[in-house]
């Protein structure tokens, strides 16, 4: 879905992109992020699985997977760009980010031939190499309000492996999604709250 004079343009902003990511991107996000690993996650996964598993507390965890699979579809260019801004991107970037994001059309082939033209007003393209680091990029938005919720006192959202341990609030894997809270009300609302404010930074 891209011509490849753009993919060649779109994989020098990447090859730009990638070794600052490290700086920017939480430690809870473990796809596209050179020097991390996948595994990584699903290992943090496995034990914290079995911390709840053998928990001989009153006090029961949960585990929510959230699957943002059509997320790429739906995610909003001003959203896109106020992330960046917010991230402290320079005004040059942002604007050349924007050129690639909002230069996209589609046809629709009918009988080997391309019949149409449709402009779309948000979303960003399948193929294209700057795709899931924008992604990722964007979700630290929702990530810095669950580690931010974590870190509150008396929190209820996120897990300690050890006591001693960094509390991991979720675990991402790509456009996969793992939340951690004590099993009550409480926890659900907050985590509620955070998804209603992420939607709405989105559309504002």
């Amino acid at each position: 879905m891209c011509s490849t004079l753009y993919k060649i343009i779109s994989k020098i902003l990447v090859n730009r992109l990638r070794p600052l990511l490290d700086h920017i991107i939480s430690p809870f996000q473990a796809a596209f992020v050179p020097g991390r690993s996948i595994d990584d996650n699903i290992l943090l996964t496995h034990e914290i699985m079995h911390k709840f598993k053998n928990l001989k507390t009153k006090t029961a965890w949960t585990a929510i997977k959230l699957d943002m699979e059509k997320a790429n579809d739906r995610i909003e260019w001003d959203f896109i760009l106020k992330c960046l801004q917010e991230l402290g991107f320079h005004p040059t970037w942002n604007s050349w980010i924007k050129q690639c994001i909002s230069s996209v059309s589609y046809s629709i082939i009918v009988n080997d031939e391309p019949n149409g033209l449709f402009i779309p007003t948000r979303g960003i393209r399948q193929g294209d190499p700057l795709s899931p680091y924008l992604f990722i990029l964007c979700m630290e938005a929702l990530n810095h309000m669950h580690l931010k919720e974590a870190n509150s006192p008396k929190s209820r959202v996120g897990v300690k492996i050890y006591l001693t341990s960094v509390k991991i609030p979720c675990l991402i894997f790509a456009d996969n999604y793992l939340l951690f809270c004590k099993t009550n009300s409480w926890s659900y609302s907050k985590l509620k709250a955070s998804f209603t404010s992420f939607v709405q930074i989105q559309v504002s």
